[in-house]
């Protein structure tokens, strides 16, 4: 039997016909709205900035205080970060890269995306704060969360190459670093 003679026989005998669902909008095809930001954590505040990326003309940074949404029609919101932490943006790379101090979620792009790196973070007094691996978010960069006033001693590896270097988390300080060249 055909199937249009199947479909006018089901209707016919009062049996449902399903519907394609309505398309769903993923968060990064949602409109960004200013109101989406009340009541986040700092921490939350930074997932929706990488969520929103190049969503809507929206523009969103990270300083050594706050995390900064500029909104089209120049609405502005932020979402200050921790007392005693700060976000550091980290693009590891092996052939390009890109000069930055100040890390926007909304345009900054690394080489190695959704790649799994082994980061070993140290603080001046030699003491591990973090050993794990973490994959790379789709704009080639690991965040971490490390806490303020420190200088601290980096070391990634990945694709069996390495990289060092230091960072620091006073203020005023570089969120974006893009000088980690892995070799």
């Amino acid at each position: 039997m055909p199937r249009l003679t199947v479909m006018i026989f089901l209707a016919l005998s009062g049996v449902a016909l399903a519907q394609p669902a309505p398309a769903q909008q993923t968060p990064a095809q949602q409109t960004p709205a200013a109101a989406q930001l009340n009541g986040l954590t700092p921490r939350q505040a930074l997932a929706k900035a990488n969520q929103w990326r190049g969503a809507g003309g929206l523009q969103s940074y990270v300083t050594s205080e706050a995390i900064v949404f500029r909104f089209p029609g120049g609405q502005q919101r932020s979402v200050p970060l921790p007392a005693r932490q700060m976000v550091v943006a980290l693009a590891p790379y092996v052939n390009r890269t890109h000069p930055c101090e100040t890390h926007y979620m909304s345009g900054c792009q690394g080489e190695l995306v959704n790649r799994p790196v082994s980061i070993l973070v140290k603080n001046e007094a030699g003491k591990t704060v973090l050993n794990r691996t973490m994959k790379t978010l789709p704009n080639g960069f690991l965040e971490l969360w490390l806490d303020r006033d420190q200088t601290y001693r980096v070391t990634l590896k990945a694709g069996g190459k390495a990289a060092s270097g230091r960072l620091s988390t006073a203020a005023g300080s570089q969120t974006c670093i893009t000088t980690l060249r892995l070799q």
